[in-house]
């Protein structure tokens, strides 16, 4: 009987991958073809049913599984503007004139219907990997009290080495003050240690995974501690993303292990994130210093509406396409891999990264201003309307294979190298990503040498109490 039950959900599963996957191509193939031009107008029905592929997809998967959380993330970066609107909760002439010039314009409507058409590929990608590989009854035997690496000392002095390290750059770049500055201040301040910050927020997000998922104890309780100190300093400066990609990594991870939040708790996660998305975004403006004259005026959806801009690069590389620019075809998944070989090979040589137009957060900012990026965008940017499907059904089936890695310890690895990078890639462009990964990974591996040359040196013989005690 449970055979039987685990076969039907199977055939259901692997329905649905079928299902959206063939939504996801006639999408694609209609956009290309020019088949089916949408509007603002479309709104109305792309918001309802991307909720529908979102909350199948969760409702299979778990929202705290690598998938789950990142189809979440996903819906709300480019999904809540348009969910908001479409269903009147919020009028267009409530938005500001900036987000209007976007939102109002031709190309709003196909940005939003191909956002559409890589959510329901990404359903389609995930729902093929959990269909076909091995169900949870299948994995190791989670025990919530058992760590799930040997790194339980090293993930919490990750955490409080990267706090310190950050504490210090500011404080170095413009002293106790910088920790109350507007965001733009911050940015301008720290200018010069983009390459140390890129060190910073990687292993503090590699070892928040670990502390995590590491034993139980005073150091855990410390690195904890200590990211909620950070959390209260860097969001008044406006670093959402540094705080909230790590923590949403870290919770993925303690479900990994068997500590999964109850209702009651996600629900307050979440309600926490909408007051404090929109609150961030007004202090940002002026930092703590100047939150005495300020008035806080929080609406109830202003947070999706603050995330769903992220469809606006969405917007653009869509205009920019209508308007004659070439598919780049591939040339910017490849530029982070050429600079950075460029910089260990002899010969290779570069253009300067401010002049790299296959950079996309360098593109934008040249012809608009920095407004983050997007997996959509870049897919697009590459490849064209197939390219987000094909795309994007390869990241879903990525991230529903870390879910079904049967080795706890493994798929706690994956998630601390590989997927908050991911995640982070979510409203950024993709040229941090490979860097972000082999950082990850360098990480673990030095830790895995570390420990390995440590245990070697207490387990040789003239260690070992007897043989000091013949030698004596």
């Amino acid at each position: 009987m449970r055979l039987r039950k685990l076969s039907r959900a199977r055939a259901i599963t692997l329905g649905y991958a079928a299902l959206t996957g063939g939504a996801a191509l006639a999408g694609a193939l209609t956009l290309s073809a020019e088949l089916l031009p949408a509007s603002i107008a479309d709104f109305w029905w792309i918001a309802p049913a991307s909720l529908i592929v979102i909350l199948s997809l969760v409702m299979c998967s778990g929202l705290w599984t690598a998938a789950g959380a990142y189809v979440a993330v996903f819906w709300c970066f480019h999904f809540g503007l348009i969910t908001v609107l479409g269903f009147g909760v919020v009028q267009p002439a409530e938005l500001s004139p900036w987000d209007q010039m976007w939102v109002l314009g031709p190309f709003a409507g196909d940005a939003g219907l191909l956002a559409l058409v890589g959510l329901t590929a990404f359903a389609s990608g995930a729902s093929l990997v959990n269909g076909i590989g091995v169900s949870a009854s299948q994995r190791a035997p989670r025990d919530a009290d058992e760590p799930a690496h040997p790194h339980s000392i090293a993930g919490p002095a990750l955490v409080l080495a990267a706090i310190a390290l950050w504490c210090g750059i500011v404080l170095t770049a413009s002293g106790a003050g910088g920790f109350f500055t507007s965001y733009e201040e911050y940015l301008d301040a720290t200018a010069n240690f983009g390459g140390m910050l890129a060190f910073v927020w990687v292993a503090l997000s590699c070892g928040l995974v670990l502390s995590v998922t590491g034993a139980a104890g005073w150091l855990r309780t410390n690195a904890m501690a200590a990211f909620g100190c950070l959390a209260m300093l860097a969001l008044p400066l406006g670093l959402r993303g540094e705080i909230m990609f790590p923590s949403i990594g870290a919770l993925v991870a303690a479900a990994r292990c068997g500590r999964v939040l109850s209702p009651a708790k996600t629900s307050a996660f979440v309600a926490a994130l909408l007051i404090v998305i929109p609150a961030v975004r007004e202090v940002r403006n002026t930092g703590v210093q100047g939150l005495s004259e300020m008035v806080l005026d929080l609406h109830m959806f202003d947070a999706f509406a603050e995330m769903g801009g992220s469809l606006h690069p969405v917007e653009k590389v869509v205009r920019w396409r209508a308007e004659g620019d070439p598919l780049e075809m591939g040339a910017t998944y490849w530029a982070p891999i050429e600079r950075g070989a460029a910089r260990v090979l002899p010969g290779l040589q570069t253009s300067v990264a401010e002049d790299d137009m296959r950079i996309m957060n360098v593109l934008v900012t040249d012809r608009v201003v920095p407004i983050g990026f997007s997996p959509v965008a870049e897919a697009y940017r590459n490849f064209g309307a197939p390219g987000v499907a094909i795309a994007l059904g390869l990241l879903g089936a990525a991230l529903a294979w870390i879910d079904r890695i049967p080795d706890r310890r493994l798929a706690v690895l994956g998630i601390a190298t590989l997927y908050v990078p991911i995640l982070a890639n979510v409203r950024n462009s993709f040229v941090s990503v490979p860097l972000q990964c082999m950082l990850g990974l360098a990480f673990v591996l030095g830790l895995h040498v570390i420990r390995h040359v440590s245990a070697s040196v207490r387990c040789r013989s003239y260690a070992c109490s007897p043989y000091v005690r013949r030698q004596i």
